[in-house]
């Protein structure tokens, strides 16, 4: 018998998609191995999700956060991420998310860009490929990526302040650095 693939968002707020399982930080927190233990026992994730979670670690607690998650997923499974994008040009956006911002960023630690970010999950094994993000010079770039695969709420495709950039109008408005890291299929 064949059972249904496990779908994890790890630190879901309110956010909730078809087939995913929401996860809050008292059921897996990134800074607790144990908890991951209890949730998972032998069982490991086919998928996670986590949109706008890292930036509340330091550097160094993502790294350890990225390789506890790799342990708890399948091999072929991927982890879908998603910050705030430090090379976004919009200045409202950089203070909207910036370390020790207002509001939900009071508790920002660190403000990733794409050569910032690659890093914390190639270090844990992952094989990362980047989905969206802004270069240094204020370009946006992307590549196709499939929602059904892990929708992030805060992007070109889904986040309603890109309705004029998905009509084909200016940039987008509010978008994340957003990376797939697969674990790869054992060899034998």
């Amino acid at each position: 018998m064949k059972t249904a693939p496990l779908w994890v968002m790890i630190g879901a707020g309110e956010q909730r998609w078809d087939g995913w399982t929401p996860t809050q930080q008292a059921e897996l927190d990134l800074l607790e191995p144990a908890t991951f233990a209890a949730f998972f026992g032998n069982r490991r994730a086919d998928a996670f999700l986590c949109e706008h979670v890292w930036e509340h670690l330091s550097v160094e607690e993502g790294e350890r956060a990225a390789r506890l998650v790799y342990t708890y997923l399948k091999p072929g499974g991927r982890l879908r991420v998603a910050v705030p994008d430090g090379h976004h040009p919009d200045p409202a956006y950089q203070a909207l998310v910036a370390v020790n911002g207002p509001g939900p960023a009071h508790d920002h630690r660190v403000l990733y860009t794409l050569d910032t970010l690659m890093p914390v999950f190639t270090q844990a094994g992952f094989d990362v490929r980047p989905l969206e993000w802004w270069g240094s010079d204020g370009t946006f770039h992307h590549v196709d990526w499939d929602v059904l695969d892990g929708p992030i709420y805060r992007s070109r495709h889904l986040d309603h302040r890109n309705a004029a950039f998905r009509a084909g109008l200016g940039t987008p408005g509010f978008t994340s650095l957003i990376l797939d890291g697969h674990r790869l299929p054992a060899t034998t």
